[in-house]
């Protein structure tokens, strides 16, 4: 069986992580060209993608942390 999802983008990664998550998920087409956006190559590993989910969350209940770069 085949299913397609359509995801916004911003909620991509925390999918990406919950699908790999699955033993009976594959991607029977890889992008093999496709270089990885950031969210996937942080999703790539257990430990950064548990602190992307978090940030997620985090996020979704407004506890945001405003940040200005500093001039150069």
């Amino acid at each position: 069986m085949e299913i397609i999802f359509e995801v916004p983008a911003e909620r991509a990664a925390f999918m990406l992580e919950m699908l790999r998550s699955m033993s009976f998920v594959r991607n029977p087409r890889p992008r093999p060209d496709a270089a990885l956006d950031t969210s996937e190559y942080l999703a790539a590993s257990p430990a950064n993608a548990e602190r992307l989910r978090q940030a997620y969350e985090q996020f979704d209940q407004g506890q945001r942390i405003d940040f200005t770069p500093p001039a150069e």
